[in-house]
């Protein structure tokens, strides 16, 4: 009885093997494997950096900003996506990714330089066949730059003149005599300001600080001839407003009521307004790496004031 129970346990365990041997190998070919995070640092702007990947069918399926974290647009506003050959440039126009027919296991990444002190951190999400990865690149500024060209062009047909009445102030005079005004003249034209506009489409064009003071010089304001204004703006965003300096200002008006009238003293001004463009050459002085801060500009500038009465 013992030898014949051994061997129905043989044979059961001699059963199991050979079913086991007769099962399929598991299918390992659609398991996604997570690589990890690759990070990536430069203290500069650059062109085509090379990232490889490990087949020709790869995708960049998101790229991103971290803190704060925002999905990037391509040009067209839709997500910043690549899988075919070709090019794919962000909305805000400071990355941009390739891949390229020559080389399609390659991904090129290209970015402007950043001025601003905040480290820019960008996060690009591929999926490169049977694996997934994502690529942080965390890009800060240079220690120093240098203008190497600057060019600013006024538009066509922009400068306009326009000519303003101001707040006007009535003196009665009962007297018998006459009086004569000593009112400053800057005092008729104390809301007179000057603006300077600066905007960009692409970002970061205004983190970039002129040294040493963050003024710049533009063009000077011509009109038939002459030279109304060659001066240095602040860069900044936006518009920046600074108060019209009339020309002897703190001087009386020196106007004469004559006895028993009136005589109504007011200023005017004549503004002019144009609008340029910009292109600035900015070059990286530890890399020598090129960026071109490029956007609008729009002025407008008193260029003649007067004292008149009626």
């Amino acid at each position: 009885m013992k030898t014949h129970f051994c061997l129905q346990r043989l044979l059961i365990i001699f059963f199991v093997l050979c079913l086991s041997s007769c099962e399929k190998d598991p299918d390992y070919t659609n398991v996604i494997v997570d690589k990890g995070l690759q990070e990536i640092q430069f203290n500069t702007g650059f062109k085509d950096q090379e990232i490889q990947l490990e087949s020709e069918s790869w995708k960049v399926e998101y790229v991103r900003t971290i803190n704060p974290s925002q999905v990037l647009l391509d040009v067209r506003q839709q997500l910043m996506a690549l899988g075919n050959v070709g090019r794919v440039d962000c909305s805000k126009g400071f990355i941009s990714l390739e891949k390229k027919a020559a080389d399609p296991t390659k991904l090129y990444v290209s970015m402007t330089e950043n001025f601003s002190e905040e480290p820019r951190r960008i996060l690009i999400g591929i999926k490169d066949e049977n694996t997934v990865r994502q690529i942080e690149i965390t890009q800060s500024t240079a220690a120093n730059y240098e203008v190497t060209e600057k060019i600013v062009e006024e538009t066509p047909n922009s400068l306009q003149l326009n000519t303003i009445r101001l707040a006007a102030k009535t003196i009665t005079n009962n007297k018998s005599n006459p009086i004569t005004l000593n009112t400053p003249i800057q005092e008729y034209f104390v809301n007179v300001n000057s603006t300077s506009e600066f905007t960009s489409p692409i970002i970061g064009t205004f983190d970039y600080i002129p040294a040493p003071d963050s003024l710049i010089s533009m063009i000077p304001l011509m009109y038939q001839g002459v030279t109304y204004w060659d001066e240095k703006v602040k860069f900044k965003k936006w518009t920046t407003t600074n108060p019209h300096l009339v020309p002897n200002g703190k001087s009386p008006v020196n106007k004469v009521v004559a006895p028993n009238s009136k005589l109504t003293v007011f200023g005017e001004v004549t503004y002019a307004s144009r609008a340029c463009t910009f292109d600035i050459t900015v070059k990286n002085k530890t890399t020598g790496f090129i960026t071109t801060v490029k956007g609008n500009w729009k002025q407008n500038i008193p260029i003649k004031t007067e004292i008149k009465t009626i």
